[in-house]
């Protein structure tokens, strides 16, 4: 050990050892900005494909999942059109939801849609209060415009008598019967729109419309991660070359420290 340390800390492997600190500094800092620019890449990525979901022209919800079928991540944020008519008496409040820092209610709904019969979840929009008369509803064919979302998680899926945790197609079905969509839509507007956003009843507050869902990120941008991971090896080996030149310096010296074996005697 103070063979190494005695190598390690003459001037010139202290020199070279300032130089070489200074390139992993380098390194590492230009990888942490690689890494930096592979989450601003996505994130940018995920912001350009909201951007483009919410402006799309509405498809048929038949063209986007069927009833009775598997939800994929793939399907949220897609804006749709269903043709069909509210089922009143199927209604929900989930409570304890904020939006803009308040606390209220999301009204939850079924759709009965014209083409299959199927149910649809309907997120209609948020309340600061209960009021009976946020349930009235057309009659007749109505068309509904939303985005589509998953199905969130709940523990027991258990209604507590008109109000229930979570929005959840698995818990909806047991209440509501099917067939049924899996996934929901959070709407942004109906035809005729009583019922909708922006909609106020006599003598309560208008129903508020919520977010469209937000899709993932994606995690990281893949080039800009490895340029990173690059940028972290070439600091490492910095390191380890130093390591190495100390590691040479010893030998040397010892080599140097080691007795010179005597010249063989002649022989007589």
């Amino acid at each position: 050990m103070r063979d190494w340390l005695r190598a390690a800390t003459t001037p010139r492997m202290l020199g070279i050892f300032a130089l070489l600190l200074v390139g992993a500094v380098v390194c590492v800092r230009l990888g942490a900005w690689q890494i930096d620019r592979a989450v601003g890449a996505a994130e940018r990525q995920a912001a350009i494909e909201q951007a483009a979901r919410e402006q799309a022209p509405p498809v048929p919800m038949a063209d986007v999942v069927a009833p009775q079928t598997s939800f994929t991540q793939a399907m949220v944020g897609t804006r749709v059109e269903v043709v069909g008519h509210w089922e009143p008496e199927l209604a929900f409040w989930v409570p304890d939801r904020d939006l803009a820092g308040e606390t209220g209610y999301v009204l939850l709904t079924a759709f009965r849609e014209e083409a299959t019969g199927a149910l649809l979840p309907v997120v209609r929009g948020w309340v600061p209060e209960r009021s009976e008369a946020y349930l009235e509803l057309p009659t007749g064919t109505v068309t509904v415009l939303g985005f589509v979302d998953g199905s969130e998680a709940t523990e027991s899926g258990s209604p507590d008598g008109d109000e229930i945790e979570a929005v959840s197609s698995g818990a909806l079905v047991n209440l509501w019967g099917g067939p049924i969509y899996a996934g929901n839509i959070i709407l942004v507007s109906a035809d005729p729109a009583l019922g909708a956003p922006g909609t106020a009843p006599d003598g309560v507050a208008p129903i508020e419309a919520l977010p469209p869902p937000e899709l993932p990120t994606g995690g990281l941008n893949l080039r800009n991660l490895l340029y990173a991971v690059e940028w972290f090896v070439f600091g490492g080996f910095a390191l380890f070359l130093w390591w190495r030149m100390v590691r040479d310096e010893v030998v040397v010296q010892r080599a140097e420290r080691a007795p010179t074996p005597a010249a063989p005697t002649p022989a007589a």
